[in-house]
């Protein structure tokens, strides 16, 4: 048998060979049937997908969808994923042959130094010559294929972060733009209740000047508006700091934040209802992406490992050329040659050990890490629905609370106009009920934050086959 069809018989049994390294990764922890505190699901679970839209506030949807086109934090994840996939790429194509070509020619001239020849008589070289090579690692142990594998991981991983990336600028926006608009609310309660006591500044002065009232009845109404007064450069500021922070969420410069419109009535939608700890932990983003690391390890791991063992190689290479010289015969021809080659590690000093147990640590640390994303991300759920739980018992206590004052201070009007109350007392128990506005309000925007905080923890934001955020091109702009 020739030695070219030795080698043939050599790569095809080489190339039909499985890998003989294996990483054994265990299990992820056993995880619970239920959340403690999750509504049981009448119909179909809702979709997160897009769950700004729940708010039913075209300005808001149109603010999400702003930052998903134009964020900067965005925009570098998604380098990062182009980055992870090109790299994935090279990895994959180092278990493929390599083919090159090469040619040259070249042209020769001088003089031999024979005093009777003519410098006319000097012999020319003329040569060309031209061919191609290939080499290719025979992967018997798969380590080009562990290393496939473990860019594939990491480019897997890249792309969880973007969605994460993706949910994390959503959540953050809809925390900004709710939080301006219950400060909005709560300053025009702030600005109703300043109208209230300057009423009652004007009958208390009133009553002075009639020898009715004292300087200290004056002095406590004063008080109390200049106490009021002290909390709206506050809530202005504050305001004005989430409007900028809107601004530069969606790609623009803080100072051309646009001021928010008037805001309407806040509906907070109902909590998502039917979730379990699987689905939850098959959608959550950084779950997804500790698990691609993981697997990242292990195929380093097996590369690691397959170090220990020979490496196979073959090679070709085929050459056509010509060479002519003055006055001789001109010579052509065309060869190659394949070769074998093998090439097992002997002595290292331990170092290809050292990486095997290297790699194998890491690989622990990535299923720690695996294990306290699962973990994190059980807590962050319960939590979320147990303060959103919260903020609705609490909401509904202040509402019947302000219903209750609402009614005693038209009892109060209803008494004053029949003169069994003074206007004093009716404009307390209308300070009253502002007063329980205010609580009110602040209560429904907390209730908000944490609905979103909600949807954060459920991994919501991101619709299975979304490519590097292009589902977010066709949004609406920016409201002016």
């Amino acid at each position: 048998m020739t030695l070219h069809a030795c080698a043939l018989c050599l790569a095809a049994a080489l190339a039909g060979c499985t890998s003989l390294v294996e990483v054994d990764v265990p299990p992820q922890r056993d995880v619970p049937a239920a959340f403690s505190q999750v509504p049981p699901a009448h119909d179909a679970s809702a979709d997160l997908s897009n769950w700004w839209r729940t708010w039913q506030d075209p300005e808001l949807s149109a603010y999400v969808e702003a930052a998903l086109r134009a964020n900067d934090d965005l925009r570098t994840a998604q380098a990062r994923v182009r980055e992870a996939r090109a790299i994935a790429a090279m990895a994959d194509s180092a278990r493929y042959p390599s083919l090159s070509a090469q040619a040259g020619a070249a042209h020769g001239f001088g003089n031999l130094r024979d005093p009777s020849s003519a410098p006319d008589d000097s012999p020319d070289l003329d040569a060309w010559a031209g061919g191609v090579s290939a080499i290719w690692e025979v992967d018997v142990f798969g380590r080009r294929a562990s290393d496939a594998e473990a860019a594939s991981a990491m480019a897997d991983a890249a792309q969880e972060q973007l969605r994460g990336a993706r949910i994390a600028i959503a959540g953050e926006v809809a925390q900004n733009y709710l939080a301006a608009r219950g400060l909005q609310r709560r300053l025009a309660v702030l600005d109703r209740s300043l109208d209230t006591l300057r009423a009652l500044r004007n009958y208390a002065g009133a009553r002075f000047a009639a020898g009715q009232a004292t300087r200290y009845d004056l002095g406590r109404v004063d008080d109390q508006i200049a106490r009021q007064e002290a909390q709206r450069p506050l809530l202005v500021s504050e305001i004005a700091v989430r409007e900028r922070r809107l601004a530069v969420l969606t790609g623009r410069a803080a100072q051309d934040a646009m001021p928010l419109g008037t805001p309407g009535a806040l509906e907070v939608p109902a909590l998502p209802a039917g979730e379990v700890p699987s689905s939850v932990l098959e959608r959550r983003p950084d779950v997804r992406a500790s698990a691609a690391l993981v697997r990242a390890q292990a195929a380093r791991l097996g590369s690691a490992k397959a170090d220990l063992f020979p490496r196979f190689y073959l090679s070709f290479i085929g050459l056509d050329g010509h060479i002519h010289l003055d006055g001789l015969p001109g010579l052509s021809g065309a060869g190659g040659l394949i070769g074998v080659g093998a090439d097992l590690p002997i002595f290292n000093a331990g170092r290809l050990r050292a990486n095997v147990a290297a790699n194998d640590a890491r690989l622990q640390a990535a299923l720690a890490q695996h294990d306290k994303a699962l973990l994190q991300t059980l807590e962050e759920v319960d939590d979320a629905y147990g303060l959103r739980h919260g903020f609705d018992a609490r909401s509904a206590r202040l509402d019947a609370s302000l219903d209750l004052a609402r009614r005693n201070a038209q009892s109060a009007r209803q008494l004053y106009e029949g003169g069994q109350r003074t206007l004093e007392d009716v404009l307390n128990a209308r300070i009253d009920a502002l007063q329980r506005e205010d609580a009110l309000a602040q209560a429904q925007t907390d209730a908000a934050l944490a609905t979103v905080k909600l949807y954060l923890a459920l991994g919501g934001g991101w619709a299975e086959g979304d490519d590097a955020i292009a589902a977010a091109t066709g949004g609406a702009d920016v409201p002016d």
